[in-house]
């Protein structure tokens, strides 16, 4: 009987060029155990299909908040989302300071007196759990747009905000128009 050869399979890959591999495999894991495709998740988190294939390739790293919303979307047990971290290398702070390095830091002056910071545009995030309105600013220039605040709400707490701003806004209106009206009385009087 002629003995067998051992094959061992060598990776010639450069890990290099696919620093977040265990992390990806380990989201495409999870997802097909969750039995679902790559444009259902990517439509769930509201990211483009090819994004969510660098991640799972392990060519790219999530950003922190779309990671904390595919922990959310796989309604991932705290142990595991704990290990998703740590693959990621949010958990460490050289990786987050370099990251924050890449662009210069934004110093905001936030006074006691509570001054109304204004933003240049808004975008909201939304999960099974709650959504994250994000308010940005757009810095001079080559640099993205910068967020200056945040805030989390729950579904029901961003219900009773939208009637909130809808009375507020048709008030607001009402008193333009009667503004304009009271205006337009007075000229037609001289």
């Amino acid at each position: 009987m002629p003995k067998r050869a051992n094959i061992i399979f060598v990776s010639t890959e450069n890990k290099s060029n696919l620093p977040y591999k265990s992390l990806g495999l380990t989201l495409q894991r999870i997802r097909q155990k969750s039995k679902q495709s790559i444009s259902e998740v990517s439509g769930s988190v509201e990211i483009d299909e090819k994004i969510l294939l660098n991640i799972e390739e392990g060519v790219k790293r999530p950003s922190e908040d779309l990671l904390l919303l595919l922990i959310s979307h796989f309604n991932i047990e705290d142990s595991e989302a704990s290990k998703l971290w740590e693959l990621s290398g949010y958990d460490n702070e050289t990786t987050k300071i370099e990251e924050e390095m890449k662009y210069p830091p934004i110093m905001l002056l936030m006074p006691m007196d509570s001054r109304v910071i204004y933003s240049d545009k808004s975008e909201v995030v939304a999960s099974t759990n709650g959504l994250v309105i994000n308010f940005m600013q757009f810095p001079n220039g080559p640099y993205p747009n910068q967020t200056v605040s945040r805030i989390g709400m729950s579904h029901e707490q961003a219900s009773e905000l939208v009637n909130i701003l809808n009375k507020t806004l048709m008030h607001s209106k009402k008193a333009k128009n009667d503004a304009n009206r009271t205006k337009t009385e007075d000229k037609s009087v001289e």
